[in-house]
Formats: C-alpha cells, structure tokens, sequence
C-alpha cells in the first residue's frame, strides 16, 4: 500500500495494516492520525527534494515526520537508543476507502501521564 502527502514529496510504501489507532494525548489529538505500526524494515520512505520536518516531542522517544513542502504529518519513528524500533504511519494521508473496514483502536493517551 502506498501513502503520500499532500504534494507527494514523501512517500511511504507498506502492507496494509491489520489495525489502525486513534491515540487522543495532546499532539495526536491535534494530528488527528490513524497510526499503523510497523518494524522499520517493513516500511519505505522516499523523501523527494523538499525534504522532511521532524519534531521531537516529551521523552523524546519518538520523532514526528512531516513533509518540509505541504507540512502533512506522515509519520513518526523511534529515536536511536529506543528497545523496540518502530514506525507509525499516518493512515489519513490514503484515500479513505483504502483503509475501509480496518479496525480501529482507540488508544487512551491522554491519561497515560
């Protein structure tokens, strides 16, 4: 399955996701993503001339990804140092109908800290 940004400067190609979630802690919440999570070596990133904005946010444990052109937030990924690596792909930047009938998990961040 291929994602995009708005003006496909990043591009992301993984397997359909057997499951989204809908985390509501205060930076998804503004993101409003539909987050599929993904080992590293399962995910491919191609980031055209324009390049990526990354923000690092709290603990410091994740950075979020978003395209340096249009400003979509397509994904995010572990800092170096993290126990288990991982990308969460923003499932909002696919037509709708592509992730049609996916589960969704609704995932209380809000009251994690």
């Amino acid at each position: 399955m291929k994602t995009s940004c708005h003006c496909g400067n990043i591009t992301i190609e993984v397997a359909p996701p057997v499951q989204v979630t809908s985390c509501n802690c205060s930076i998804c919440s503004r993101y409003q993503a539909l987050w599929g999570y993904y080992p590293p070596d399962q995910v491919r990133v191609d980031v055209l001339a324009d390049g990526e904005s990354v923000y690092a946010w709290g603990d410091r444990e994740l950075e979020f990804v978003r395209c340096a052109n249009c400003g979509c937030v397509t994904h995010y990924r572990t800092l170096p140092g993290q126990p288990k690596p991982k990308i969460g792909v923003n499932f909002r930047m696919v037509l709708e109908d592509s992730v049609e009938g996916v589960p969704v998990r609704h995932f209380d961040g809000k009251n994690m800290l």
